[in-house]
């Protein structure tokens, strides 16, 4: 097992993925700009490259001043979402018109792929043998599924679930799982098949984030914060939650996670906005 908390801060949600042995985290700075750093072996992070991405939204806040009336607004980051694919790397953001971004090698001088479609919250992205798999929340809050197929985004999927936070995506084995926490706090998990939810599933758990998901061989992972502020994870196989580890750790946003091989591998921003990663926080 292998802890470090990296010099870099986020007031977001991170992004790790998984390529060989190689881990590399992408995370929105203070100030607003999308980072990416790589560990070829997954313990020593170097090579810090600040893009020149933003992500960030307007939100509004209520009034605390005296005298203050109504509420008023504030910036706040948005974190990336990344996915490792055969032919490298990918992250995707919520631009500041709220508009989807997509970037393959996004160290390059490429031009980014913007979608039409919008979103107040930051997208998930995973990857499906060559397709790229992009969700998110839409503006009114319904969450929808997009597959890139050759550098282009299809039609995309407005499905039936709503949320007020990102969803999560990932292939496992041959079916495509997507994960969310409901309106009533609930973890929510379904398989996509021939354009359709199939077997949805309401989890006793509850969390006011996002949650994560990763494969690993046939297994599911799922990643989420606790209302308690604590990191929790479990194994999702055979259309029920097998084991779960709560964490002494604990954070204010969304867990990222994936894996090398069968080791799962953390990241998160901490209280203290400092980024985290852990290796091997659940034998798989």
């Amino acid at each position: 097992m292998v802890d470090g908390t990296l010099d870099e801060r986020s007031p977001a949600s991170p992004a790790v993925a998984t390529s060989g042995h190689a881990v590399t985290l992408a995370w929105t700075g203070t100030d607003f700009h999308l980072n990416v750093i790589a560990s070829g072996d997954g313990h020593r992070f170097i090579g810090k490259q600040r893009l020149r991405y933003t992500s960030s939204a307007r939100v509004s806040v209520s009034s605390t001043r005296p005298g203050a009336k109504g509420s008023d607004t504030e910036t706040v980051a948005l974190g990336p979402a990344l996915a490792a694919t055969p032919t490298g790397l990918c992250l995707a953001w919520t631009g500041t018109d709220r508009r989807l971004n997509a970037a393959r090698d996004p160290l390059s001088r490429s031009v980014p792929v913007t979608l039409k479609e919008r979103s107040d919250v930051a997208p998930a992205l995973s990857q499906r043998r060559e397709e790229l798999l992009l969700a998110w929340t839409g503006t009114d809050r319904h969450v929808n599924l997009a597959v890139s197929s050759r550098g282009q985004f299809g039609q995309a999927a407005r499905l039936e679930p709503t949320t007020s936070v990102s969803p999560a995506v990932c292939a496992v084995g041959d079916e495509l799982v997507l994960a969310w926490t409901g309106t009533d706090r609930h973890l929510n998990l379904a398989t996509w098949r021939g354009g359709s939810l199939m077997r949805s599933v309401r989890l006793d758990e509850t969390t006011s984030e996002a949650p994560a998901v990763c494969a690993v061989g046939d297994e599911l992972v799922l990643a989420w914060t606790g209302t308690d502020r604590h990191l929790n994870l479990a194994t999702w196989r055979g259309g029920s939650l097998m084991r779960s580890v709560r964490l002494d750790e604990t954070t204010s946003e969304a867990p990222a996670v994936c894996a090398i091989g069968r080791e799962v591998i953390l990241a998160w921003t901490g209280t203290d906005r400092h980024l985290n990663i852990r290796r091997g926080v659940m034998a798989a």
